[in-house]
């Protein structure tokens, strides 16, 4: 089937109000796969998530801190049997596999830290590598522009080119394209503003695996409204039945 995989920083749902919000623009923009950041759901208090359209749910949350959290939520039309999950101990990413129909999916959900963010996500990265299988579908808050010159209002980044560099190696080691950067080489869309810097920088991304890129028909970038950021949308047609899929595994030689 046709899927919506949408990516979001919700800058926290705990208010029953603010879910309802969050959902209701999830379902008016017909997402079948969430992926949400910045929960601010703690590891032992998840709450009930009764939501008519999206009933299948699969969070992490930290077991210190209410900043962080973040969960993978599936419409009701969209079963997902699981075969297999993953998941970070302080709350940074959730990795779930599973079938939908007759294909192979994995999903995988990333808040990175505010710093550190290059090493974290390639330790992700790394961990993935080993763990995912079918089409993949990595995305979430990267907490860093990728592409200085496309991805921010001016230009710049606190971080390194040699650290962009790497963390970018890594991206296509792993096989996985980054969806609207590929679709739209010189959109200027962002999906946060800081207040500290006064810019608009891109911080929310969607990735997938690279065999399976030409499943990708659409990417938008939607309104800085509920939340500090905006959410990331892309849509995916079904799978052709006779594709076949095998696990990619980073090839270690190319890091020597």
């Amino acid at each position: 089937m046709a899927l919506k995989i949408a990516s979001y920083n919700v800058r926290g749902l705990n208010s029953p109000s603010k879910r309802s919000q969050i959902f209701g623009e999830m379902r008016r923009s017909k997402s079948s796969v969430l992926f949400l950041q910045e929960t601010h759901f703690r590891a032992s208090n998840f709450p009930n998530l009764s939501f008519t359209y999206y009933s299948q749910w699969f969070h992490r949350g930290s077991p210190s801190s209410n900043s962080k959290g973040i969960s993978i939520g599936l419409h009701k039309n969209c079963p997902f049997p699981l075969t297999s999950q993953l998941c970070d101990v302080e709350g940074r990413y959730i990795m779930i596999k599973g079938t939908i129909g007759q294909h192979l999916y994995t999903f995988i959900n990333v808040y990175a830290p505010n710093v550190n963010q290059n090493k974290r996500l390639k330790n992700i990265l790394h961990i993935a590598d080993s763990f995912r299988e079918g089409t993949t579908i990595l995305g979430g808050d990267f907490n860093l522009m990728l592409n200085p010159l496309l991805d921010t209002s001016t230009n710049k980044s606190v971080h390194s080119q040699k650290a962009l560099r790497s963390l970018t190696l890594c991206l296509a080691q792993s096989h996985l394209i980054e969806i609207r950067r590929t679709l739209h080489p010189d959109s200027r869309e962002y999906t946060f503003f800081s207040q500290v810097h006064g810019s608009y920088p891109r911080l929310d991304y969607l990735f997938i695996s690279k065999e399976h890129f030409q499943l990708c028909s659409r990417s938008d970038v939607g309104s800085i409204i509920l939340s500090d950021h905006a959410p990331v949308f892309v849509d995916l047609a079904a799978p052709q039945a006779h594709t076949s899929y095998r696990k990619w595994r980073r090839n270690e030689q190319l890091l020597g």
